[in-house]
């Protein structure tokens, strides 16, 4: 008795997760995806994380904030979510840290930053600290939103200007993938998914950056692995401003993706830009294409800045 309930319970399960198409795991999400709209389904996936952005949007309402300390002469006022992310990145990551250190560094007044990728603004919300100018672009609704809300809190709303699109190497739209907790909050690059599934997004070049408001001097670009792309997009501006580069490399993501993370070192490279770790000494290749995510500095050589200059006098 006992081996013939066994052997109808096993073939109940093959019945029900292989032999039944239509109750098979892969039908079921499919079917989610189609039935169920991506902004709840993300909500879902973290029920603790969107109870946490809820908790913190309610004390933002009533006029909470938090002060961060990032360094001894930047000081910023934040969202509490925003504090948070902060926290966790710019605070308690020793990479990130060091990057955000090494970038306030390099703020003075009078500076114009394109913030590529800025996610809730804090870079360029430091620049406006040091009574320079940022434009902050990123194609998130709610990344946006947050950074209009910080603002006023930090005197920084005639200092920064706001881009609601991604950074590509062509002007126009494109479609993203809106991932994490807020459907809007956080947008891909992906490929192989239905256009049913991606937002469509504007989309800006660098040089159409530059173009409409002017020259910059510092550049951070964070978009996910599509750092060649965004620089195919400045190849006039980097070449005519040679403005100093923040990147971050996402290599094994590239990888993953099907495409070769020597991109964007090639493009670096036939723009005359040298390649520096955090604390300003020399980082070849190798040393970057060994790392899965690297922070770096790029920046343009002096014989590569003479030479342009040569050229356009001829």
């Amino acid at each position: 008795m006992d081996k013939l309930q066994q052997r109808v319970q096993q073939q109940s399960r093959q019945f029900l997760w292989s032999g039944a198409p239509f109750l098979s795991v892969a039908w079921l999400a499919g079917f989610t995806r189609r039935v169920v709209p991506r902004p709840i389904r993300n909500w879902l996936r973290s029920p603790s994380t969107s109870l946490r952005w809820i908790w913190d949007s309610a004390k933002f309402s009533f006029g909470v904030t938090r002060k961060l300390q990032f360094t001894p002469n930047l000081a910023l006022t934040l969202h509490p979510r925003v504090y948070q992310f902060a926290m966790q990145n710019q605070i308690n990551d020793r990479e990130q840290r060091a990057e955000f250190e090494s970038f306030v560094a390099h703020c003075y007044p009078g500076m114009l930053f394109f913030d590529v990728g800025a996610s809730y603004g804090l870079f360029s919300l430091a620049v406006a600290k040091f009574n320079g100018n940022a434009v902050a672009v990123d194609p998130s609704p709610i990344a946006i939103r947050m950074i209009t809300r910080q603002l006023d809190f930090n005197q920084a709303r005639e200092n920064i200007h706001l881009v609601k699109a991604a950074v590509s190497d062509v002007n126009g739209s494109m479609r993203m993938l809106s991932s994490g907790v807020f459907s809007e909050g956080y947008l891909r690059f992906v490929t192989g998914r239905s256009q049913r599934e991606l937002t469509s997004v504007g989309a800006i070049t660098i040089d159409k950056l530059a173009s409409e408001f002017g020259s910059p001097t510092h550049i951070k670009i964070d978009v996910e692995g599509y750092e060649a792309v965004a620089l195919r997009g400045g190849r006039e501006t980097l070449t005519r401003s040679s403005p100093l580069l923040f990147l971050e490399l996402h290599n094994q993501l590239v990888a993953a993706d099907g495409r070769n993370p020597n991109d964007a070192l090639d493009e670096l490279e036939s723009l005359g830009y040298e390649t520096l770790a955090l604390d300003g000494s020399s980082l070849d290749r190798n040393a970057i294409l060994r790392a899965s995510i690297i922070r770096i500095i790029a920046k343009r050589s002096a014989s590569a800045g003479n030479h342009d200059s040569r050229a356009h006098q001829d």
